[in-house]
């Protein structure tokens, strides 16, 4: 896979000026393969050892400073890379290594170099950057779909001998087929882009979670042998990628160890209800062509068998994906619904029922939740497009409209309704009050704390410390400049900004967005996370240092009709005269 930062430095290694580049983040975010890129420009193979490496006349390279025996050892290739002022010089190391061995060898200029590409993404000086590539984002533009074909593309599952794919027997053919449609990918990256808000992922994460997705526990040879004894019966919709990528068929403790599994679970996806998406599930028959075909209609998919009648729970399925295990044995979602809805044995309509919010007894995973999930990946176009679909079947009802409002962001578009928006949702999480009208209400510190934003009580009223006018604030996107210019991004979330003042700066991320268009929307408690409401209180913290008290006594009345900001005049006693 070509990353924006393989490219530069290859270009770096034949065309660039001597320095040193160092490339800093967790294990498993590529710094390896750019090394690899670097020495590949340069027309060398990259060194097995850690030590620092001359692999072509004037260029050398640290492959991981962390493999280095000692701190001693680290100080002293540190020292030989910065001093070495005629050489092309590339250096990976994690931050914690990377920052004693600056220490180790007094380097302070290089150290606070280091900082601010911790804190922006890059950061350079005379003859050294510093890249954070824990900002590269796998979502990117380029990076997404290098990343989706490396485990989907065609000619890695042509098929081996005596495949059952064509008979719809084999489940990752069929995961891998349905993860190169554009709009499957897109919904996926939907949910990567949402987890991405929580952890920082790494290209080895994402690469195994797409794995998992396409292969789960099987094997060609497992799923030839499980197709000879089993027929269609042998695999079922918890085999697919839908089910597979949230984490289905891991160990409870394996999937908690991955922060972008994580993440990606707490979209709630399959957990909550549509009115709509579920009377499919019962009733398929009214639905759009689409979805019955996802349902495994047989008036849809196998046409010329619906019309012999007496058809099997089987006779619309194509695929592993459109099949549901019950104690009535396997049947399409489609005959499952139609199970659930008309038949008259109560036996069946009770195991039907069972498979429908239960789950089959061994995945225990409930058919309309792998329904949910499937609709969701396959046909959003039927449910209004990827922001309706989202809106409908996740938690996070407005990740799509943040990604696109931090896309104009980035892009210089005009942004004054959606600041309006963000500054009535602020102001109602944090007072109660939910006007943009008065600008950004700054409440007491004190006042602050008491009130607990987001929580799920009636906001009570607060002194107002100050006011901050709309023409005072902007929103920015974290990843701009040096690091947008060398890594692949993905403008995901915003910050707000006061007085373009980097330290008055709120982080918006998918999870804090959610409370503040939620509270803007609907004026009532979000009962977001503990981390987003801290770090809510620590940005007002911060304006009420900065801004002067307001010299009159003012509340935040979320009481009054309509809420108000109410001026409180004391009474002023004067001394008697004599």
């Amino acid at each position: 896979m070509e990353t924006k930062l393989g490219r530069f430095v290859a270009h770096w290694a034949t065309e660039g000026a001597p320095g040193v580049v160092v490339l800093t983040g967790n294990a498993g975010t590529g710094k390896t393969a750019v090394a690899e890129a670097f020495c590949r420009a340069a027309g060398a193979s990259l060194p097995t050892e850690d030590v620092l490496v001359e692999v072509a006349p004037g260029q050398q390279v640290v492959k991981d400073l962390s493999g280095l025996p000692d701190a001693p050892a680290r100080a002293l290739t540190m020292r030989s890379a910065l001093d070495a002022s005629d050489f092309k010089t590339l250096l990976c190391a994690n931050e914690g290594v990377l920052r004693d061995a600056l220490e180790d060898i007094g380097a302070h200029n290089e150290a606070e170099v280091l900082d601010r590409a911790l804190r922006h993404g890059a950061a350079k000086t005379d003859g050294l950057i510093i890249v954070n590539v824990n900002r590269q984002r796998p979502t990117g533009d380029r990076l997404w779909n290098q990343l989706v074909d490396y485990v989907t593309r065609e000619e890695i599952w042509s098929g081996c001998a005596d495949c059952p794919f064509s008979s719809g027997g084999c489940p990752m053919r069929s995961n891998a087929a349905h993860l190169r449609r554009s709009d499957v990918r897109e919904q996926l990256r939907t949910l990567v882009r949402l987890a991405t808000g929580e952890a920082v992922p790494t290209l080895r994460e994402v690469l195994a979670i797409l794995s998992w997705a396409v292969v789960g526990p099987h094997s060609c040879k497992q799923v030839k042998d499980d197709n000879r004894d089993r027929g269609n019966s042998a695999f079922t919709a918890t085999d697919g990628y839908f089910a597979r990528v949230l984490g289905g068929g891991l160990p409870a403790d394996t999937a908690e160890r991955s922060p972008l599994l994580t993440g990606m679970r707490h979209s709630g996806l399959g957990a909550l209800s549509d009115l709509e998406v579920d009377g499919w599930l019962r009733d398929a028959s009214g639905a759009p062509e689409d979805v019955r075909r996802i349902a495994g209609d047989p008036h849809i998919t196998r046409a010329e068998v619906a019309e012999r009648g007496h058809l099997s729970g089987l006779a619309g399925s194509v695929s592993p994906l459109d099949r549901i295990r019950t104690a009535q044995g396997e049947m399409t979602f489609y005959a499952l619904g139609e199970m659930v809805s008309t038949d008259e044995d109560p036996i069946r309509v009770e195991d039907g029922l069972d498979s429908l919010v239960r789950g089959d007894g061994v995945t225990n995973a409930p058919a309309e939740r792998l329904w949910r999930q499937r609709i969701f990946f396959e046909a959003p176009s039927v449910l209004g497009g990827p922001a309706e679909s989202a809106r409908r079947l996740l938690d996070y009802r407005h990740i799509v409209a943040l990604v696109a409002l931090a896309r104009r962001v980035a892009g210089g578009g005009d942004t004054v309704i959606e600041l309006n928006e963000i500054v009535r949702g602020l102001n109602f999480l944090v007072t109660g009050f939910s006007s943009p009208n008065e600008g950004l209400i700054v409440p007491d510190p004190a006042c602050l704390f008491a009130r607990d934003p987001g929580s799920f009580r009636p906001a009570r009223p607060s002194l107002v410390h100050g006011q901050l006018q709309l023409e005072e604030l902007a929103l920015r996107v974290p990843d701009s400049g040096l690091v947008e210019e060398l890594l692949d991004v993905d403008h995901v979330d915003v910050e707000l900004v006061v007085a373009h003042d980097h330290d008055l700066a709120l982080r918006i991320t998918p999870r804090m967005y959610e409370a503040i268009r939620e509270a803007a929307a609907f004026q009532g408690p979000v009962g977001q996370g503990v981390a987003e409401m801290n770090d809510l209180r620590g940005f007002y913290g911060r304006l009420a240092a900065y801004l002067p008290t307001d010299r009159s006594l003012r509340v935040a009345d979320p009481d009054s009709t309509p809420p108000a900001l109410v001026t409180i005049s004391l009474p002023h006693f004067t001394k008697r005269g004599d």
